[in-house]
């Protein structure tokens, strides 16, 4: 199975977003290197790379789209994990793609680097105690399982948002047509978790461990979640998929994509939720930006600073 054909199932309309991606070569992700965020340690690791046209952009003219691509009709995208190391607890938010996600991979696709990621932090995969997942598209849980169907992390408790739970597994009938084909393999991903024990769901409001705070930030699916952690006054926030395009949704934060479920709705999260990141100077960990940022209003929109990692 191709990239391009995995991912026609990982979203609504997704089979475009990988198109320029086939015939890229595979060229290893760089080594991740921590951030710092009181204390609190942050990796952020590269499963991998995608490429994103200019075109699944909605609310945004195309001249305007490429021109703000740099020039291009698509943006070159990491699918990011982070590794969060908090006092006794490693944490992993998002698995990526991993090796082998559907049951096999064109070998000019470049993803599944995530273990290899997790050991230039110094971490083993026994060594994550807690995973969160952000939402259920492929790119965020792809790595949970190795490719016998065994837990890739065999010491990890799984927790997800019950929202998003409900919203993929409360039958096919309640689903768009697109997106019913995926429940037999999400419950083949979960059921390797609840059989050993290691897997549960916290609802709206409820923290999914200690010192973790929860975000409902449904739009991008119906239970698409942020995790906020907060540090000696210091807030890292792994916001998912709450933004594509760091080139043109952060100076544009009302411009949509075509494959969020509920687009008005994931745009207004969005400006919200970087409203406050704005205001309290939180660290921005993104599923699909390239580097840790911090943001400052700027015009309308707001400006992308980076985070030194050290």
């Amino acid at each position: 199975m191709t990239f391009r054909s995995f991912l026609a199932q990982l979203l609504i309309p997704m089979a475009s977003l990988a198109q320029s991606t086939a015939g890229t070569a595979r060229m290893g992700m760089p080594q991740p290197e921590a951030v710092r965020i009181g204390h609190l340690k942050v990796w952020m690791l590269k499963d991998g790379q995608v490429s994103l046209e200019g075109s699944l952009l909605k609310g945004l003219a195309p001249t305007d789209a490429r021109r703000m691509l740099g020039g291009k009709d698509a943006a070159a995208t990491p699918v990011n994990a982070f590794l969060v190391q908090m006092p006794g607890m490693n944490v992993l938010v998002d698995t990526g793609l991993g090796k082998d996600p559907l049951g096999g991979k064109d070998p000019g696709e470049d993803q599944g680097h995530l273990v290899e990621q997790l050991a230039a932090a110094g971490v083993r995969p026994s060594g994550i105690d807690l995973i969160l997942i952000t939402h259920y598209h492929f790119d965020h849980i792809g790595g949970l399982l190795n490719a016998d169907g065994t837990r890739a992390f065999p010491r990890a408790r799984l927790v997800v948002p019950l929202s998003e739970q409900t919203f993929w597994l409360r039958g096919p009938s309640s689903l768009p047509e697109p997106l019913r084909g995926r429940i037999p393999r999400l419950k083949a991903i979960f059921s390797a978790y609840e059989k050993a024990r290691a897997f549960r769901t916290f609802a709206d409001g409820e923290d999914p461990a200690p010192g973790i705070h929860a975000l409902a930030a449904h739009g991008h699916t119906g239970g698409h979640t942020v995790y906020a952690f907060h540090s000696k006054g210091q807030d890292l926030w792994c916001i998912g998929d709450l933004i594509h395009f760091g080139a043109v949704q952060f100076e544009r934060p009302e411009v949509g994509v075509t494959f969020d479920l509920e687009g008005e709705r994931a745009v207004r999260v969005r400006e919200e939720l970087f409203r406050e990141a704005a205001r309290s100077k939180v660290v921005l960990a993104g599923a699909h930006l390239p580097q840790f940022v911090r943001i400052e209003a700027k015009g309308t929109g707001y400006g992308a600073l980076p985070v030194p990692q050290r």
